[in-house]
């Protein structure tokens, strides 16, 4: 069946809680456009999951299991890996990636902690097998593509319904009274984020400027290389459903369409 869905999703408090007008719209357009997702399983990609010194992690520990309160909910998810797209993703990517268990590889010892950056995203989603690969913060931007690439040579191998979502917040420098302090590049960065979506391609997006980068605190440009490979295998693009910032950081949801 190959691909079912392609999302990008913030990871913000926010989409739960909804404080303002502009977080309730964005909650309402992620019910929108994740309704009828009928996958057998998802891979994430994450930014706030396990990093390793070397090597890119990706979780092949049997049970997944987080919990994470915000201010007006708290969230408990609950998942079986799916070991084989894990096993095929790894192979596909070579000695890199490394495939990460705890305490054991199966049994009801196994279980491993799911992020907020996972666990905020899949609370729009059911009970899916999960793959969860933790987002490498690496200046290797080829590197990157070929892991977006792999990972659909790896959906496009599988003979069940799979969604992938890259869950991403964006600049975080938008606002002196946030807690990493304003910068100018935040909306830059924001504003050419947002208009690589607008244009439906990410060509160009590995090379964007790394003092923009590093000014703008993203949390999401690795991700976001990760899924020009992936656009680029697959012969998707991109659509942009809804951006805002909330107080000092971005939020950006988008969708791939054929």
């Amino acid at each position: 069946m190959v691909l079912e869905r392609l999302y990008v999703i913030p990871h913000g408090d926010e989409i739960i809680d909804m404080p303002n007008k502009e977080s309730k719209l964005l909650h309402d357009k992620i019910l929108e456009v994740t309704r009828g997702d009928s996958s057998d399983s998802i891979i994430i990609l994450t930014p706030h999951g396990m990093t390793l010194s070397s090597g890119i992690p990706i979780i092949n520990t049997e049970n997944l299991h987080g919990e994470y309160s915000t201010k007006t909910a708290k969230l408990v998810s609950d998942h079986k890996t799916d070991k084989e797209i894990v096993r095929n993703i790894a192979a596909e990517f070579g000695k890199e990636m490394v495939t990460v268990n705890f305490a054991t590889s199966s049994g009801p010892l196994s279980v491993f902690p799911e992020d907020f950056g996972t666990i905020i995203p899949l609370t729009f989603f059911g009970k899916q097998k999960l793959s969860i690969i933790s987002q490498p913060r690496i200046s290797d931007t080829e590197k990157l593509m070929r892991l977006g690439r792999n990972i659909w040579n790896t959906v496009d191998s599988m003979d069940i319904k799979i969604s992938v979502i890259f869950s991403a917040d964006q600049a975080h420098t938008h606002s002196k009274t946030g807690p990493y302090g304003y910068s100018d590049y935040a909306k830059l960065y924001e504003d050419k984020i947002k208009g690589y979506f607008e244009r439906g391609s990410l060509q160009g997006i590995e090379n964007m400027e790394q003092g923009m980068i590093v000014e703008a605190k993203t949390d999401s440009y690795w991700n976001m290389v990760i899924l020009n490979g992936f656009l680029k295998n697959s012969g998707m693009q991109v659509t942009l459903d809804y951006h805002y910032v909330e107080n000092y950081f971005g939020m950006m949801l988008a969708h791939g369409v054929n």
